[in-house]
């Protein structure tokens, strides 16, 4: 099963920003997240999954991650 990460973790994973994040999910530049709860809560997550298929994409970025 796959994990689901807060915003904290994925900031931490990435080095992005939360701004940069949210400003990538909206260009479609990076996973979208997934909606924790109901329509009513605003809680999100990504799937640890998809974050790490995003990383392995992006050579860039590779060495940031411990």
């Amino acid at each position: 099963m796959d994990r689901i990460l807060r915003i904290p973790e994925v900031v931490e994973i990435t080095g992005l920003s939360r701004t940069t994040i949210w400003r990538r999910v909206k260009s479609g530049d990076f996973p979208a997240p997934v909606r924790l709860g109901s329509l009513a809560t605003r809680s999100v997550g990504w799937r640890e999954s998809q974050v790490k298929q995003w990383l392995d994409s992006r050579p860039e970025l590779q060495g940031i991650v411990a």
